[in-house]
């Protein structure tokens, strides 16, 4: 008796406490969005920051497989030396998508963690999404993906199926 109604307690408080954010199974996507506009700095020659505009579903810090629910804003990167050209292909594809209203995925969610002295590599991604009316200094950008920017198709029988969750998320973010 006692044991069931923890269970139904247990139950109850998980419906009751449902996470605001998603979670990704399979968590390699850094950053899932909706790019309106990307624009690079400087604009002439090859850019060593850039602003991308639209709606961000970025991972919780310290998690694993999560990510914050979506919020509308800019993402502002300068480039981590060392990963030049990789950067800038993000940065173009990235542009490539802008105002197609398609989800995207880019950047890599496990990251080095500098301050570990163990050396342990498994730190979720932290990144800041800002309010379009707001002032940041650009923030390094992810380590790019091998698969550089990618699609994210809802109903890919390759995808992880929380990744249609936050898709959904995104859009419904962007509709408002």
């Amino acid at each position: 008796m006692k044991r069931a109604f923890l269970l139904v307690a247990a139950s109850t408080l998980v419906l009751l406490l449902r996470p605001i954010s998603a979670i990704a199974k399979n968590a390699s996507i850094g950053i899932y969005a909706i790019v309106d506009r990307v624009a690079f700095e400087p604009e002439a020659g090859p850019p060593n920051s850039v602003r991308i505009s639209g709606v961000f579903a970025v991972p919780v810090p310290m998690s694993s497989g999560k990510y914050r629910t979506p919020q509308r804003g800019y993402l502002y990167f300068r480039i981590a030396p060392g990963t030049e050209q990789a950067t800038r292909r993000d940065w173009i594809e990235l542009k490539t998508f802008a105002g197609s209203g398609k989800v995207v995925g880019f950047g890599q969610y496990w990251v080095p963690n500098p301050d570990d002295p163990q050396g342990n590599p498994h730190h979720s991604l932290e990144v800041g999404v800002h309010g379009e009316g707001d002032l940041a200094l650009p923030e390094v950008y992810p380590l790019p993906r091998l698969e550089g920017v990618t699609e994210v198709k809802v109903g890919d029988k390759d995808s992880d199926r929380h990744s249609d969750e936050i898709a959904a998320q995104l859009r419904e973010t962007a509709h408002r």
